[in-house]
């Protein structure tokens, strides 16, 4: 009972709903109405009650699966928790249950979340948003690397469009902000073990919002948006939308466009490591499918995988 009205004080939390109209509507008493939202504020959920005017929702500061649904364009089912050891681990868990929709879950903190290889992710309580979405696929193509940089793209437009925050995008996916990362996205694709065929892609999300501090190893690397009182529910379900669009086309890789636009290293001297291989030379660009085009000293290669390791930009030397 609780999930419906709030459900309903969502859909109208632009006006004042009085209790009398809410039993109406749902069909309950309305000293169930009185004592349902009496619980949902001692959940959290900021309700605003007025004399004569009834009820209107205002949000929600902790994590709730039934707020970011009700935020959603798309159909997901999401499921959120206090503490999880990886949001990615209980991914690949539920993603061997063979889901017909899309799945998000969404912590409040890690203890062991990790990025790309296996690096511990730093994740406290309160001041990130940990997600993972796990989509069930029957594409006959797929590319992990470019749908990864496309999720990039997105995430640091919706950040743009919605928060007035403009960050830029390391090659190939960490966000970066005066300087410092402060998000990394990470794609694993997962097979059917009897017919051999990708039919599972988990999309990895950690973003540093409100964090201050940092463990002495990561002060000088990760930085955060110093958006504390974000409402992390409408966040994750801008970024969870604008990331199921994207798998619709992402083939076409008209976001590249974008994605150069925002990238910190196009025509920066860089040194990355490709596969165990060394590499520095400049930056010349970044083709359709997310490849590096890098000029050495004597040739211009192409790098469709990798990690930089230092490069320098406006605000300094990064070094990841």
């Amino acid at each position: 009972m609780r999930a419906r009205i709030i459900k309903y004080l969502m859909k109208h939390s632009n006006e004042y709903i009085s209790g009398e109209q809410i039993a109406h509507d749902l069909k309950i008493s309305r000293n169930a109405v009185w004592k349902n939202i009496g619980l949902l504020k001692t959940l959290g959920y900021q309700i605003e009650s007025q004399h004569r005017l009834g009820y209107r929702y205002i949000g929600m500061p902790n994590l709730a699966a039934v707020v970011i649904e009700n935020s959603l364009s798309h159909s997901v089912d999401v499921l959120t928790f206090d503490v999880l050891a990886s949001t990615n681990k209980y991914a690949k868990q539920m993603a061997l249950e063979h889901l017909h929709q899309p799945t998000a879950i969404i912590a409040n903190q890690q203890t062991s979340g990790y990025g790309r290889y296996g690096r511990h992710f730093y994740s406290p309580a309160d001041t990130g948003l940990y997600l993972s979405l796990v989509v069930p696929i029957k594409a006959l193509k797929f590319n992990a690397g470019l749908l990864t940089t496309g999720i990039a793209t997105v995430v640091a437009q919706v950040l743009e469009v919605n928060y007035g925050i403009t960050v830029g995008i390391k090659w190939v996916n960490d966000l970066i902000y005066h300087s410092k990362k402060i998000a990394g996205i990470m794609t694993e694709g997962l097979t059917d073990l009897e017919t051999g065929n990708l039919d599972t892609v988990i999309i990895g999300l950690g973003l540093n919002l409100g964090q201050i501090n940092f463990p002495n190893d990561l002060d000088d690397k990760a930085g955060s948006l110093n958006l504390g009182d974000i409402d992390r529910n409408l966040l994750a379900a801008q970024i969870i939308d604008e990331i199921l669009t994207l798998m619709n086309n992402y083939l076409k890789a008209e976001f590249m466009v974008k994605y150069r636009e925002l990238s910190i290293i196009i025509g920066k001297h860089v040194e990355l490591n490709r596969q165990g291989e060394l590499l520095a030379g400049i930056v010349e660009d970044i083709d359709n499918n997310g490849a590096l085009i890098l000029k050495t000293h004597n040739e211009l290669i192409k790098v469709n995988s990798g990690e930089i390791k230092k490069t320098t930009i406006v605000d300094g030397e990064y070094n990841g």
